[in-house]
């Protein structure tokens, strides 16, 4: 199993703590909290200002949900970080490692990349890994790229 840019991003513990107190401030006596008093409350505090990445994000989990417990938006808030830090992620690996003249990651710049990030899967491992993932058999553009290092792949 291939185990390049498996980094999970989590938020840190004071981002949870300023976020639970507020989450704690205005959840009903079901333990639920409408989304728009949060933002506002949020807002209010200048939080869109001092966390403006995490902030939105909220804005983010609050759209797909007005009211929500507070573990369960923690759980979506982390779900929401570990996706934004992997595209992240994969595009500046991507930028550094795809050196071939069509701007594409051919098999041994992949090769190199797993090997700078601590990946020790087989060349033969990493070969099937890219033979999957290349369309062309020669190269990958940068979005198959993303698909195959946000996915995890057996030697089976």
């Amino acid at each position: 199993m291939s185990s390049v840019l498996k980094y999970v991003p989590e938020l840190s513990k004071e981002t949870l703590e300023s976020i639970s107190k507020v989450f704690k401030l205005f959840q009903d006596k079901n333990g639920l909290i409408d989304c728009t008093n949060l933002l506002t409350a949020l807002k209010e505090l200048k939080y869109d200002q001092q966390e403006p990445v995490i902030y939105d994000i909220i804005e983010e989990v609050c759209s797909s949900n007005k009211a929500q417990k507070y573990d369960e938006f923690v759980s979506k808030l982390n779900e929401q970080l570990q996706d934004r830090t992997s595209q992240k992620s994969t595009e500046r690996s991507y930028s550094l490692f795809a050196q071939n003249h069509e701007g594409n990651m051919n098999l041994e710049d992949f090769i190199k990349l797993a090997r700078e990030t601590g990946d020790n899967s087989s060349d033969e491992d990493l070969k099937k890994i890219f033979n999957f993932a290349s369309s062309n058999g020669k190269d990958i553009p940068y979005e198959e790229f993303h698909t195959i290092m946000t996915k995890t792949f057996s030697s089976n």
